[in-house]
């Protein structure tokens, strides 16, 4: 049922796609005489089908889009096949990239099922030092009433027993290619005397490396 539905949706969009793009090239044509903007126009259609489906669904609509741009050009511009050619290549670039955006989909999803997953509470924060996300159990851990955190600094929240400069070089030499994960004893800004034994580790992330921080309280 759900394939059924995504290959109606996949039929709607090219079909509008293809209309707009002829409806479009037709209106400048008639308003500027001979000029044609087939092939950006077509390239466009191949974008947007990118950005909403599989590559392959993308590949599948190359050849379509390179003949409307052939028909509609043909006899009003130069070298009509190159140009459909070009709209070509751009679909295959198109459906590259749309392959690319489908494998971080993926990657984030495993990423996501790792997180869920964790017996610990956690803490996921950037190379800027922002908090990305923290799980809930690490949010009564810290004192915390809700995912306000999100956005703050990683850095204003937890406070080392060593000190702070040196906990801020070990966290940016995560960021490294032969980082190391390493433990350290952090305390809760808003709960000062709550300590926790903390381990941090570089996760992979579709659009880079983040800093995991694992939390346990210590007795």
């Amino acid at each position: 049922m759900k394939n059924q539905k995504n290959k109606g949706k996949y039929l709607f969009v090219l079909l509008a796609t293809i209309l707009a793009v002829l409806a479009l090239d037709r209106a400048i044509s008639y308003s500027f005489g001979s000029l044609t903007l087939a092939p950006p126009l077509a390239i466009i259609g191949l974008g947007i089908l990118a950005a909403l489906f599989s590559w392959r669904k993308v590949l599948v609509a190359v050849p379509i889009f390179c003949v409307l741009s052939y028909l509609l050009i043909v006899g009003d511009a130069k070298y009509p096949e190159v140009r459909a050619l070009s709209v070509g290549l751009a679909g295959v670039l198109a459906a590259w990239a749309a392959f690319q955006r489908n494998k971080l989909v993926v990657q984030a999803g495993e990423v996501g099922a790792v997180l869920e997953n964790l017996p610990l509470p956690w803490v996921l924060s950037d190379e800027f030092g922002n908090i990305n996300q923290i799980s809930p159990r690490a949010l009564q851990l810290v004192s915390l009433e809700d995912s306000s955190i999100v956005g703050t600094s990683y850095f204003s929240i937890f406070t080392p027993r060593e000190e702070k400069g040196e906990l801020i070089r070990k966290y940016l030499d995560l960021f490294g290619a032969s980082a190391k994960p390493f433990p350290v004893t952090l305390s809760s800004s808003r709960a000062p005397g709550k300590k926790f034994k903390a381990r941090l580790a570089a996760l992979e992330v579709p659009n880079g490396k983040r800093i995991l921080t694992l939390l346990e309280p210590k007795e």
